[in-house]
């Protein structure tokens, strides 16, 4: 669930709680959540530059080890650090690093007006699209790393990057997990290319010489384009395909398309990564966080609404020729927003994340299938008993040529425990009562009409067939139909905490 945080950020040493697990909650296995975390150079972000220094990050994230000196050094001004923590906050329960309300109110609106710049000069540019292949990308760069597909990304890739693993390594990476995806910065101001930059909480499981360990990490990615180009169809740019013809990514080192010929150069046609650092990184037990329960935070701070909210709202109304909002709001709010809640936190309570398959975007559905895999590994659930909404509140209206999307604060509470095949409490409690709250972003394809009927959960919303056959990629079994994009209907595409959230 949330995260309890004391973060020392000096010299790269981080110390904090473990993470509970309710899906949108994240895990300890967060790259935020370790008492040996370490930064591992690289390039860093300041203002509006970029600099460059040496990175003491192997490719596997496998930290070098410290000198006696540099530790006792270390140590010594953890300890002072934390004295005058403690001392500073007298009183208080705990110390959370998570930035302010009104700062992250400013970061959003930041964001907001350099994505705005950047749909000006690219009308087909869809923040939704982009995040998908940037986690898309990302799983394949580990997955890939040592096998001989990793040539399927060279367009994707910047030369040096391209040639970043030995293939011959005796190692492989998989269980790729990505827990978030934040915007950093967009420049549009350069004279030949465009940049965005975006910053990664994942873990991934390393598998040398018989030997499985797993890792977290926090990194930093720079994709660059040419300027002035204008964004492909979803359907060419959500998951690393040929920006050319679509077919899953197929090239040659040189970038050409194994399907249609094209020759694909970087940041030509589709974005590239530029570059890559790991700021963070450590080992983790894989279990770590499943039936670990710290305190809530964040969940009395103020709503982070967008600034236009109210022009938004009055926009969508024309689009669809609502005369009230109230006539959108309150079958949204109570027809997607609190059925769809109800239904993915029962269908992980009881172990059967498949069943919310259709509901979720890919990304959010593979991320929490990881970890519902680890509770059936050890025969444990974690249960959301009493589940119950409180209120929900309007955050952000966003919407591109092909996205719409809706974030919202849910404020709910349940009884939230962790039990073993037995029944016996692991983590948590069964009797008190857990308020929380967390911000889900919904999202469908634009253009569609306006919804006058109650959505069906029980059916598939292209042919009506029951939803109880969806496949891992998120298609119906009946009528082949991928529901996970939001082509037929709203899906939820992203949770994301409240003393985090930047909007």
């Amino acid at each position: 669930m949330k995260k309890l945080l004391l973060v020392l950020m000096l010299a790269g040493l981080a110390v904090s709680q473990p993470l509970p697990a309710r899906p949108g909650g994240g895990h300890s296995s967060s790259s935020h959540s370790s008492s040996s975390s370490h930064s591992s150079g690289g390039w860093s972000h300041s203002g509006s530059s970029w600099s460059t220094h040496d990175s003491s990050s192997s490719s596997s994230g496998t930290a070098h080890p410290m000198s006696s000196l540099e530790a006792l050094i270390l140590f010594i001004i953890v300890v002072v650090i934390v004295i005058i923590l403690i001392r500073s906050q007298a009183g208080a329960r705990s110390v959370v690093t998570a930035p302010p309300a009104q700062y992250r109110a400013q970061r959003q609106q930041s964001i907001a007006e350099q994505i705005a710049a950047l749909k000006q000069a690219d009308a087909n540019f869809s923040a939704v699209v982009f995040l998908d292949f940037a986690h898309s990308l990302y799983c394949k760069f580990y997955e890939y790393s040592t096998k001989p597909e990793f040539s399927y990304l060279s367009p994707f890739l910047s030369t040096e990057l391209q040639g970043h693993f030995q293939r011959s390594q005796p190692w492989t990476v998989s269980e790729i997990v990505v827990n978030s995806l934040r915007w950093l910065e967009i420049n549009t101001a350069g004279s030949d290319t465009e940049t965005i930059t975006v910053e990664f909480d994942a873990n991934y499981t390393l598998d040398l010489q018989d030997q499985r360990s797993r890792y977290a990490v926090v990194e930093r990615w720079q994709f660059y384009r040419r300027k002035g180009l204008l964004s492909a169809e979803p359907e060419k740019m959500q998951s690393v395909n040929c920006p050319q013809c679509g077919a899953p990514a197929h090239f040659t080192d040189a970038g050409v398309c194994g399907y249609c010929g094209a020759n694909v150069q970087k940041g030509d046609a589709q974005w590239c990564l530029g570059k890559r650092v790991v700021v963070a990184t450590h080992a983790v037990p894989a279990v770590a966080g499943l039936a670990a329960y710290a305190e809530e935070q964040g969940t009395q701070a103020i709503t982070i609404k967008q600034a236009d909210l109210i022009e938004q709202m009055n926009r969508w109304q024309q689009r669809y020729g609502i005369g009230e909002w109230q006539q959108f709001w309150l079958p949204f709010e109570n027809d997607v927003v609190g059925n769809y809640f109800t239904a993915i936190y029962g269908h992980w309570s009881r172990r059967d994340w498949q069943a919310a398959r259709h509901l979720l975007s890919d990304r959010l559905y593979e991320t929490n299938a990881f970890w519902q895999k680890m509770y059936v590994e050890r025969g444990w659930f974690n249960r959301l008993d009493h589940l119950r909404i409180e209120q929900i509140v309007l955050a952000k209206i966003d919407s591109d040529k092909f996205y719409e999307a809706i974030t919202v604060r849910i404020f709910a509470a349940c009884n939230d425990y962790t039990e073993d095949a037995g029944g016996k409490i692991v983590g948590g409690s069964k009797t008190s009562l857990r308020r929380f709250s967390e911000y889900w972003t919904f999202v469908r394809r634009s253009g569609k009409e306006r919804q006058d009927k109650p959505y069906s959960l029980s059916q598939c919303p292209s042919c009506g067939a029951p939803a109880d056959n969806m496949g891992q990629s998120g298609e119906c079994g009946y009528c082949g139909s991928k529901i996970s994009t939001g082509q037929f209907s709203w899906v939820l595409f992203l949770i994301e905490q409240d003393e985090v959230y930047c909007g």
